[in-house]
């Protein structure tokens, strides 16, 4: 992470936790994700027990994973031991006292991170990980609070090449005639305007040439920052809502789903999220990073894809190509079994990336496994040009910048809010005016 970012005082977001069970010898894991994404947390679990004889119990959350996590802090029985953070929410988790010192665990070896007194170590932390890091003033430098459990460019193009193949023979379209649709570019990222072109032209009966159903504001913060422009002024603090690269970021954004060209659902209840869409056939481009590959089963498409980079404002390839949410696992500070959790993170960050690593699941947290031949050149041919596009990708990807006085949670509830109002009747505003309207109500929450 580029850079030193000062941590304000922050609002007590969270209530501390109060108990502490003296009696519990098991770790609570408070996990989010489909089936298939929390079967590989209980098999990573499952080989901890079965090597340690220490039981996790792995917790989906079930509705608003932040929502329901600061509940469970605010319980003497339901606070989890290990859980997920994000850059959004470190800084609160850091201000309420939330999250464990990892550093004295890595200096003690319990935790087996590479360092100058530990060049051996099992596990190599990127620099993306200094997200994570506190001197008790600056975030980026410093302790560690958490480490990334995985991370990919998280907004990559995947598309269905049929659906582009059935376009040009519908409109008896050969290749160098006029209006051929190509596929894209593995290397050559699409602007806004030929990915608004196609994925309208794709669009279909009941079928969508998009959906932005998968953390749809964060999409919208990326193509903010691919136009170089920031989307918080002062430090951070205030939306930068007159910025006129700010407004067509979100002008894009807006057209995509109710413009002459729109070719995605208004946000909000589908009925289907995209992964399953696109496994279906029922959308013609979604943005996932690489975890999708493997939790949506899109291993046994029935149908040829293509990936290539996310689409930038005038296309190319020598612009910002994507972001990355980068989430990581913290240790609650409260925690009555803080050393058992503090060995399940060390054993999850190096076997359990491993196991993860070979299912086709992220860029592994742990460089060295990323490195290794079970990320890099795994048995199937397909996951192996997968891994390497997307670690190749991920050396374009940046942090998403986040508001440093308010979480992410607050931020995303405040879009919603406004958005979702203003793309059910859009001749009722403009973009310009629905940013100064949540630049208004952020103030408010500061």
């Amino acid at each position: 992470m580029k850079g030193k970012v000062w941590l304000p005082l922050l609002p007590l977001l969270l209530l501390l936790g109060c108990g502490n069970e003296s009696n519990r010898d098991y770790v609570r894991f408070y996990v989010w994700g489909d089936a298939a994404e929390v079967a590989n947390y209980e098999a990573i679990a499952a080989k901890f027990e079965e090597k340690t004889g220490i039981r996790v119990s792995v917790e989906p959350s079930a509705g608003s994973y932040y929502d329901n996590l600061n509940i469970a802090f605010s319980s003497a029985t339901k606070a989890p031991d290990i859980f997920f953070t994000e850059s959004g929410e470190f800084a609160g988790h850091i201000a309420t006292g939330k999250l464990l010192n990892l550093s004295a665990y890595i200096r003690d070896g319990e935790l087996d991170v590479q360092s100058e007194a530990n060049p051996n170590g099992s596990i190599a932390l990127w620099g993306l990980n200094d997200a994570y890091r506190y001197d008790g003033e600056n975030v980026g430098q410093g302790d560690y609070y958490a480490f990334i459990k995985d991370y990919s460019p998280d907004f990559v193009l995947w598309y269905n090449k049929d659906h582009i193949d059935e376009y040009n023979q519908e409109n008896n379209l050969k290749k160098g005639d006029e209006g051929f649709m190509e596929y894209p570019s593995s290397t050559e990222a699409l602007s806004w305007d030929e990915f608004l072109d196609m994925s309208h032209k794709l669009t279909k009966g009941n079928r969508y040439g998009t959906m932005l159903d998968h953390v749809p504001y964060q999409h919208a913060m990326e193509w903010v920052q691919q136009t170089g422009a920031s989307l918080w002024t002062d430090g951070e603090k205030y939306l930068n809502a007159e910025d006129p690269n700010v407004i067509k970021a979100f002008q894009f954004f807006t057209d995509l789903q109710v413009g002459e060209k729109k070719s995605s659902p208004v946000i909000g209840p589908t009925g289907i999220g995209s992964g399953e869409a696109f496994a279906n056939g029922n959308v013609s481009f979604v943005f996932y990073g690489s975890y999708a590959y493997s939790t949506y089963h899109w291993d046994s498409l029935p149908f040829s894809y293509g990936i290539a980079p996310a689409p930038t404002p005038t296309g190319g390839s020598d612009l910002y190509q994507g972001c990355s949410g980068m989430i990581a696992l913290a240790i609650n500070k409260a925690s009555p079994v803080k050393d058992k959790a503090v060995a399940f993170l060390n054993y999850y960050m190096s076997e359990g990336n491993s196991y993860l690593a070979k299912k086709g699941f992220n860029i592994p947290g742990n460089r060295l496994i990323a490195e290794s031949d079970a990320y890099r050149s795994p048995e199937s041919s397909e996951l192996r040009e997968l891994n390497r596009y997307f670690l190749k990708l991920a050396e374009t990807t940046h942090p998403l910048v986040r508001n440093r006085y308010l979480s992410q949670l607050t931020v995303e509830d405040k879009f919603g809010k406004y958005f979702s109002s203003y793309l059910s009747n859009p001749s009722s505003s403009s973009v310009a005016n629905v940013l100064k309207n949540i630049r208004d109500d952020l103030k408010k929450e500061i």
